[in-house]
């Protein structure tokens, strides 16, 4: 039986369409959406996806050697036009549960923030603009669900979702650290840097609770406005 992707995936007159079991097309299809639909296709509820704007993410991290409270607004995240979709699954006609799996070159937060608390031995605080960069960032999306009916229609529903993801590298640029003190700011940055891989593993959970309500938002979004059926191609 021949399935069309997702319309949602290709909602422009140029489209590919795959078998329902051929994985592979359906990798290249969600693939070429990141490059091609990037900025959004409002009448369906996709955002634009590069760069997606964050008007509030807060992480807060308050047990062991990190006890900071960090939080951004109108913050940037930029990078996914490069996303390669790595698994594509569950995206079938009786949805239950699905998964995504992407890697992104480099995914950068950027824009304003403001900080307290202490990093290992160092207190930290301070207010302004912000970059933290994640080179080669993989990620995996999960999540659970189920269609129910509305207005004699159904609509998928997400019932739970996770977020993982791995790095490279992470890198933080925070200005305007300790009220404008250059010396202390730059050395504060230079220390994060340096022990970057200690601070991402207390950091890591606090940070994929806090994308996963953005890409939760950013799929709920679709499957809430348009119904299950009209997401395939006739």
């Amino acid at each position: 039986m021949d399935l069309g992707v997702f319309a949602f995936l290709f909602p422009a007159a140029s489209f590919s369409r795959c078998k329902q079991e051929d994985g592979n097309c359906l990798l290249e299809a969600i693939t070429a959406t990141f490059r091609n639909f990037y900025k959004g296709v409002p009448e369906i509820g996709l955002v634009q996806l590069d760069p997606l704007r964050i008007d509030k993410m807060d992480i807060v991290q308050g047990d062991g050697p990190i006890n900071i409270v960090l939080n951004f607004r109108k913050v940037d995240l930029t990078g996914f036009q490069q996303a390669e979709i790595k698994k594509a699954s569950g995206f079938t006609p009786n949805p239950t549960k699905m998964e995504l799996d992407l890697l992104v070159p480099v995914v950068s937060l950027i824009g304003g923030y403001k900080i307290n608390g202490k990093v290992l031995i160092l207190p930290i605080q301070g207010e302004g603009s912000s970059n933290m960069t994640m080179a080669n960032c993989d990620i995996s999306l999960k999540w659970t669900g189920k269609l129910v009916e509305k207005s004699g229609k159904q609509f998928y529903q997400i019932d739970k979702f996770k977020m993982h993801f791995d790095t490279t590298r992470f890198y933080m640029d925070f200005t305007n650290l300790f009220n404008g003190d250059k010396a202390l700011g730059d050395n504060m940055n230079v220390f994060l840097n340096d022990n970057w891989q200690d601070i991402l593993k207390e950091l890591k959970p606090a940070i994929a609770e806090a994308f996963k309500q953005i890409f939760e938002s950013v799929i709920g979004n679709v499957f809430s406005k348009v119904p299950y059926s009209e997401l395939y191609l006739a």
